[in-house]
């Protein structure tokens, strides 16, 4: 029987084996492994590709968010508003800048912030929103953006899953002040380490993030404001150009995936079966970073797939508001319901652009026989 990886990096990257090690050797003749051209060059692309004026590379995804907050002014006694449905990057990149996470639900339906529960947490010390477009999906940002505009409040966005998604034909990473992405190796667009960027839509605020990741400098040995070594090294830069030109094949691969999983799982049978599907706010075009499912008894149907030979993940089985790192910010237990029902109930199956329609076909299909042995059990 074959087997199905979730995400299968060694065939992706062997497909560029050639490209990426030119591109690494071109790195080693010239020897700038510190802001060299690549760094730049990929500044550049990036923008070009999120449809924004400056992106500026950074260390990874948290130092992203970290470096957008604190050169919007975000500090102590400052409050930021984000969903508990995240990686807990998230939240940790507002405890970084000194500010007070605020935690709020998802809709159930779409597993994204819960427009309602956001302006009921909106007070006089909230600082910016920071919306999570989690799994490649994006939020219903006209929703956000009228609660943050009626405020005076900055949305930031958490981009770090949804490279190229887009809403209602915007790419993310443009839709509010500035947005994070990750480019760690299991991303959509991954690095061979650690890497990230952030995105800025107004000239200044790109200035200051240019200067905060780079020790708050204007030029060599002149530092002119508080800054941080978040730099993105140039190697990483260089294997993210290469990459970065395969994205959109990539990302259509990856709907094109997703297309046939929510075609099989809609139909009969699977109407008869307790799965649930993510469902899209309209105008949002997801990047299909994850593939989340919701079924119940997740636990006996993880290990049935495995037996099956289909890996999978949890994204994420523990709220932010329920992390031990988080307890001095949050009501505990029960106070995000749908929040702690979706980390009950949720599975990411394989998605990669490795693998075909077909693929979706037969993963559903063991899908199936596992629903039905579960079902059997539970009766």
């Amino acid at each position: 029987m074959s087997s199905f990886p979730f995400l299968n990096l060694k065939e992706l990257n062997r497909s560029l084996d050639g490209e990426i090690r030119a591109a690494m050797n071109a790195v080693l003749a010239h020897g700038q492994f510190v802001n060299g051209p690549e760094v730049r060059q990929f500044d550049r692309e990036w923008a070009a590709f999120c449809q924004v004026p400056e992106a500026v590379g950074c260390a990874n995804g948290t130092a992203a968010m970290h470096a957008l907050l604190e050169c919007l002014g975000v500090g102590p006694g400052d409050e930021v508003i984000v969903p508990s449905h995240t990686f807990v990057a998230s939240a940790e990149s507002i405890r970084l800048s000194g500010a007070k996470p605020v935690f709020v639900d998802i809709d159930p339906d779409t597993m994204l912030v819960d427009a309602a529960s956001l302006r009921e947490s909106i007070t006089p010390r909230t600082r910016a929103i920071s919306v999570v477009h989690l799994y490649g999906m994006p939020v219903d940002f006209d929703a956000v953006s009228e609660a943050a505009a009626t405020n005076g409040i900055p949305v930031v966005e958490d981009a770090c899953q949804a490279h190229g998604a887009t809403y209602k034909g915007r790419p993310t990473g443009g839709l509010g002040a500035g947005a994070a992405f990750s480019f760690f190796p299991g991303k959509n667009l991954g690095a061979f380490g650690d890497a990230g960027a952030v995105t800025a839509t107004d000239a200044d605020l790109a200035g200051r993030l240019r200067r905060y990741v780079d020790h708050g400098r204007t030029e060599k040995y002149t530092h002119i404001e508080m800054g941080t070594n978040y730099r993105l090294d140039t190697l990483q830069a260089a294997v993210l150009l290469v990459k970065l030109r395969h994205l959109r094949e990539w990302t259509r691969r990856r709907q094109e995936l997703a297309a046939r999983y929510e075609e099989i799982l809609s139909a009969e049978p699977f109407p008869s079966f307790p799965v649930r599907l993510q469902k899209a706010p309209e105008g949002s075009v997801s990047a299909r970073h994850l593939y989340v499912i919701r079924v119940a008894n997740r636990d006996a149907v993880i290990e049935g797939l495995r037996e099956e030979g289909v890996r999978t993940g949890i994204h994420y089985p523990i709220p932010c508001h329920l992390q031990p790192s988080m307890q001095d910010y949050t009501e505990g237990e029960g106070s995000l319901p749908h929040t702690e029902q979706a980390a009950r109930e949720i599975i990411s199956l394989p998605m990669c652009p490795t693998l075909r329609p077909e693929d979706a076909e037969e993963i559903c299909s063991r899908l199936r026989r596992v629903l039905e042995k579960t079902a059997a059990v539970a009766s």
